[in-house]
């Protein structure tokens, strides 16, 4: 089941030098507030494209009414004449599309008594209009996974889906049908506006979260992005529906949107379709509203202290920056880059390696307006607080710190060009990023990665004293000054003057139209053994930019000994450290170099190796990681300080809804099991697990490590374009890392165990937001029969789509949860199976939620489900399955999956079938076979005043 998400808000990380990371880094976008996650259902085709593909033959002049206006890396922009602008991506290579459209719309745009309105409306968009009376349905009877995002500056819709033309028609026709004719209802509002409320319960369960709406409403007297894009209850609540139409009939037109589609397409037909659609839409007769008001300078250290139960301590300091339309936004980029990375930022090597922070960083930029960039710190619990703030504000603001370097600089530069090319292998992806770009222009995507190889340090310098300075900053505390200080924001040229030298970037190589069905796959693996007796699976296909993933799997030992040994986690996380030959700046600049990213995780039983490079990177990198995993350095201070890191974390979590929900119901299931502290079933209480953590020593690390790894047992599968010589690279690298002596893999098998039905009520301190958990143990394996139709059943109970039962009853139609869903998870080896509902709410509707939910498990066993239910779940369960075997990576973790348990594509091709095939009765009576409603244990967590403890349901 896909969780439902919560607002994206700020929040603290620490920097790494991986690219998905940098990449997130390198964009600076603002954050979003996804209102609707959804894992909807199956194409319903309304219309074939009428002529071939044009992916690959440029920009079209004009169709229609489209006129092109201009093309950036493969990005074509088209202009209507309403004022709709266009963006075409289309890459042959992609097996599915994306629709987004995009609105100059977000909580800038609110008025007092009325914040929280653009996030409230994008939530109101999703209840249909007078032709698409049932939105989410109709996603999901065509398989497409959609959301809606709302930031400060912009409100954006999209969907993604296995490329079909009439797929596509319909994504366009409901895109311009929503724009004017969306209903806007009281009736929706009253409900949703439970639902919203829910999301911004549980933001303010999260002390993070709250830290950062705090500062920044400090550090803003008048302009709106001081405002949290959720707006507080009291409007949320209370907003009028009349307030609510007018607000989209403003903003809501032709003239203050983009439509971006990306992926696979026929650009030609899409175009004309477009120009056919959304042509005839008219703006209203008043102009977009565009806000004026200009934050004044701020005149003085500002400072705010938050204090919550539960988390980690923590410092922000929040300074004002020009909007991103200022060319001092690559430099503020960079100087963010060179203190956050690890391991060669200062901030790192200041605070993090000497174990005073457990994380440390500096990022964000400037929106549509001057915004901001945030620098943070977090602590462990005993930290001595005051010399952290100092040590963090003197190297952020330039005091007692060491100039940067060139080859710091060039590390950086390298970085972009990584990212740069990273992005243009995945149009649907950028064009999110795009989107992201809020009210801005889409061009300046591009503008900041052409700027950023230009700066210099001078420059770096030069905008670190210009903003990074205490009187422009918000933090902890208040202090009168003896003087007033301003800093002065300087305003961003116009775009066109701003774009002028613009070139675009360099296109990467074109992947090939490849459909991931069972058989295309099956004809494109290769299996075989290795003289050393290392398996290797192969997946060959074109790629864009000639992108392959790895991931080698090593096995060894038997649970229940190697469960004893304390840190066996730790082992892979510390070989980034580096090796004797090879150190971790080295590391992590020639994987940069090498534009791959590499990640080695671990347990007591085995490892994974994941790498994701390029055709002719990839063998080199297969050969850092040989270095690393078999000669690692395993340094003693990197050891304290994830040892640090963990305890502290641990420390942190003690107050939140779910250690505190687990800590009320272990002692239930370990008498149930029959097990003690060290057998590897039991559930350890916080104090455990921290007594585990400080018992780990490097000594029984490295010790683990000279004993268990090794290639013994391993498993090799590649996905993407194969480069030549693989096999032999394998074998010389890994085929001799053998120990004759190590303990032979023997497979864990989980048992099912009877778990008597009980209701636990735990109860937390200063949260918000409330959770339950419902759970039922039972024996059952992924061989049997039942198996299929039971998944079927709880997809329908709770699975990911908006038309779910629990979802119809709980959010749509009570509106008291925010998110909540059903899931079922089975064994292949053993019986250990367990189906689990869980959700969110508020801590006073704790016993009507529940209520809700025994009424939809009675009504499951007494009505069943309907041929219309099964139908749909069929259609969503199938295009899941076929947009997971469109994603490289999780083929080759699949073709790991599929080599351990013997098996091949002809299984996965067996499954689908047995889905399509199967009925109503089936699925009914393996419900009815396998769920007790009275057997279950139920579970809730949150601050529950003056209610009772009611008996178990």
């Amino acid at each position: 089941m896909t969780a439902a998400p919560v607002v994206a808000k700020s929040v603290l990380r620490p920097f790494r030098a991986s690219l998905p990371t940098v990449l997130a880094l390198a964009a600076c976008l603002a954050c979003g507030a996804p209102a609707w996650a959804q894992r909807p259902a199956q194409t319903s085709p309304i219309r074939a494209a009428a002529e071939p593909s044009t992916a690959a033959a440029g920009p079209i002049a004009q169709v229609g009414q489209a006129r092109f206006i201009r093309e950036l890396g493969g990005i074509s922009e088209y202009r209507l004449p309403n004022g709709l602008q266009v963006l075409l991506f289309p890459d042959e290579a992609q097996s599915t599309t994306t629709v987004n459209i995009t609105y100059r719309v977000g909580s800038r745009h609110e008025s007092p008594g009325e914040y929280g309105m653009a996030h409230l409306l994008e939530h109101l968009m999703f209840k249909g209009t007078p032709r698409h009376r049932a939105v989410p349905e109709a996603f999901a009877q065509r398989g497409m996974r959609f959301n809606g995002t709302t930031t400060t500056d912009r409100t954006n819709y999209f969907a993604n889906f296995n490329a079909n033309p009439k797929t596509l028609d319909f994504a366009l026709t409901l895109e311009a049908d929503r724009m004017l004719n969306s209903f806007i209802a009281k009736s929706d509002l009253d409900k949703e506006m439970t639902v919203v409320r829910n999301e911004f319960e549980r933001g303010e369960s999260e002390p993070f979260e709250v830290l950062s709406k705090r500062v920044m409403g400090v550090a803003y007297d008048w302009h709106n992005y001081g405002h949290d894009t959720m707006g507080p209850k009291s409007d949320i609540e209370n907003v009028p529906i009349e307030h609510l139409k007018a607000f989209y009939k403003r903003f809501y037109r032709p003239d203050n949107a983009t439509l971006m589609v990306a992926g696979r397409f026929d650009a030609r037909a899409t175009l004309a379709r477009i120009s056919q659609l959304f042509s005839p839409l008219r703006n209203p007769a008043s102009p977009v509203p565009k806000p004026y008001t200009v934050e004044p300078a701020q005149d003085g250290e500002r400072t705010v202290v938050v204090r919550r139960v539960g988390g980690q301590p923590a410092l922000m300091a929040y300074y004002h920056v020009p909007a991103m339309a200022h060319p001092d936004s690559a430099p503020l980029m960079v100087l963010g880059m060179l203190l956050s990375l690890e391991p060669s930022g200062q901030l790192f090597k200041e605070l993090v390696q000497p174990k005073l922070a457990l994380s440390a960083g500096l990022g964000g930029l400037g929106g549509a307006d001057p915004g901001g960039v945030q620098a943070f710190a977090v602590l462990p619990p005993d930290a001595d607080k005051a010399l952290v703030e100092q040590r963090l504000l003197d190297i952020v603001e330039g005091r007692n710190s060491q100039p940067f370097e060139e080859s710091e600089l060039v590390r950086v530069r390298e970085l972009a060009l990584a990212v740069y090319r990273e992005q243009m292998k995945d149009p649907e992806a950028l064009i999110q990023q795009i989107s992201s770009m809020g009210a801005t222009d889409w061009r300046l995507l591009f503008q900041l990665m052409e700027d950023i190889p230009k700066v210099t340090l001078a420059d770096v310098e030069r905008v670190r004293h210009a903003y990074l300075r205490p009187a422009n900053r918000t933090l902890g505390r208040y202090l009168p000054a003896a003087q007033v200080e301003r800093v002065e924001i300087p305003a961003a040229p116009p775009l066109d003057a701003r774009l002028a030298g613009l070139q675009g970037p360099p296109k990467v190589e074109a992947g090939e139209r490849f459909d991931p069905t069972p058989a295309h796959l099956a004809e494109r693996t290769s299996t075989r053994r290795l003289p050393s007796g290392i398996e290797v699976s192969t997946l060959t296909k074109r790629t864009r930019g000639n992108t392959v993933q790895l991931q080698l799997q090593l096995r060894w030992g038997e649970r229940k000994e190697t469960f004893q040994h304390h840190g066996t986690d730790l082992v892979g996380r510390l070989m980034v450290e580096g090796s004797a030959r090879l150190s971790k700046q080295a590391f992590q600049d020639r994987l940069v170099q090498l534009r791959a990213d590499l990640n080695i995780s671990s347990g007591d039983q085995g490892a994974v190796l994941q790498i994701s490079a390029e055709k002719d990177t990839l063998l080199e990198v297969l050969k850092m990681a040989a270095e690393v995993m078999q000669h690692p350095l395993l340094p003693q201070e990197a050891f304290d300080r994830a040892l640090k890191a963990g305890l502290a974390g641990l420390e942190g979590q003690r107050e939140e809804l779910e250690t505190l929900r687990q800590l009320a119901v272990r002692d239930h299931y370990n008498r149930a099991r029959g097990v003690a502290l060290g057998d590897p079933d039991y559930l350890m209480t916080t104090d455990e697990q921290i007594a585990m953590l400080k018992a780990t020593t490097l000594e029984a690390v490295k010790a683990f490590h000279a004993r268990y790894w090794s290639a013994n047992q391993a498993r090799v599968a590649v996905v993407g374009a194969v480069p030549e010589g693989l096999d032999a690279s394998i074998e010389q690298l890994f085929g001799g890392w053998k120990k004759p002596d190590a303990p032979t893999y023997v497979r864990y098998i989980e048992k099912a165990d009877k778990i008597p039905a009980a209701r636990f009520d735990a109860q937390a301190r200063d949260k918000a937001n409330a959770a339950m958990r419902w759970r039922l143990d039972f024996a059952l394996n992924d061989r049997d029969s039942d198996y299929l139709p039971l998944m079927v059943a709880t997809h329908i109970l709770g699975g990911g789509s908006m038309e779910s039962r629990l979802s119809t009853s709980v959010r749509q139609k009570a509106g008291l949860s925010y998110g909540v869903g059903a899931s079922v998870s089975v064994a292949h080896f053993g019986d250990d199976a367990a189906l689990v509902i869980g959700g969110t709410f508020a801590p006073q509707n704790r016993e009507q939620v529940l209520a809700l939910v025994k009424a939809e498990l009675l009504r499951m066993g007494t009505d069943g489900v309907t041929e219309a239910e099964l139908s749909r779940a069929k259609t969503d369960l199938l295009e899941g399955l076929r947009q997971a075997r469109a994603d490289d990576a999780q083929l080759a973790s699949g073709l790991l999956v599929m080599a351990d348990q013997g098996e091949d594509w002809r299984r996965e091709s067996e499954r689908d079938a047995a889905i399509q095939a199967l009925t109503v009765s089936q699925v009914n009576a393996a419900w009815r076979k396998w769920v007790n409603v009275d057997g279950f244990v139920v579970s809730t967590v949150g601050e529950f005043k003056d209610l009772p403890h009611p008996a178990t349901p």
